[in-house]
């Protein structure tokens, strides 16, 4: 991860700008026609969202890889919300909502990848918001950070048990088993999480931490 001590006020800054940029963008959801140049709004903030992955120490493949584990996403939250703009249009409107959640997810987490948690916390910090405020949002940070370290040990266990299948590979073939097989690793997640956010006051209040 790349460190720039006294810039992460000004990257989160310009990585949120451009976030909101590309969500803003109209996408013709009120029946007006998607505007020719926020296609090109959209693939710039997709552009940079590659280069911020770069700058992350990621080569394009692990880049393009983590925007592809976007798309379910994007396909679910985002996409079907073309059904409400008129019949004629349904499909360029998908793919223009489509084009617009992913530009802004993959900047988001682009520039995730570059700041890190610390990074995040730093740049929060350095906006002088509230210490109150500031100090919840680390600890939500180290919470998620704790729980996808998690769910990565957890996809590599279950893949050393099938070397021969991915995560998703099973999922046209056995739709209904690769499912239950995710049901059952995000119930153990669950109980993982609650052990480990356990240990963690514990140790808090073992510290000398306010009850």
């Amino acid at each position: 991860m790349a460190h720039i001590d006294r810039r992460h006020a000004l990257v989160l800054a310009a990585g949120l700008a451009c976030v909101l940029t590309a969500a803003l963008t109209p996408a013709g959801l009120h029946g007006r026609p998607v505007p020719a140049w926020a296609w090109a709004v959209w693939a710039a903030v997709f552009a940079a969202a590659l280069g911020v992955f770069t700058r992350a120490g990621l080569v394009l493949r692990e880049a393009l890889r983590r925007v592809a584990w976007l798309l379910p996403a994007v396909a679910v939250l985002a996409v079907p919300a073309a059904f409400v703009a008129p019949a004629g249009s349904r499909l360029i409107v998908a793919a223009a909502l489509g084009a617009r959640a992913i530009a802004a997810a993959s900047m988001g987490a682009a520039l995730a990848s570059w700041l890190g948690p610390s990074g995040l916390a730093r740049a929060v910090r350095q906006w002088r918001v509230p210490d109150r405020l500031a100090d919840v949002f680390e600890a939500t940070l180290a919470s998620l950070t704790i729980v996808l370290r998690q769910v990565r040990a957890m996809l590599r266990a279950r893949e050393a048990r099938r070397p021969a299948f991915g995560a998703w590979s099973d999922l046209l073939a056995a739709p209904a088993d690769t499912v239950r097989g995710f049901g059952r690793l995000v119930a153990s997640l669950l109980l993982r999480s609650l052990e480990r956010a356990e240990a963690i006051e514990q140790a808090r209040r073992a510290r000398g931490g306010a009850p």
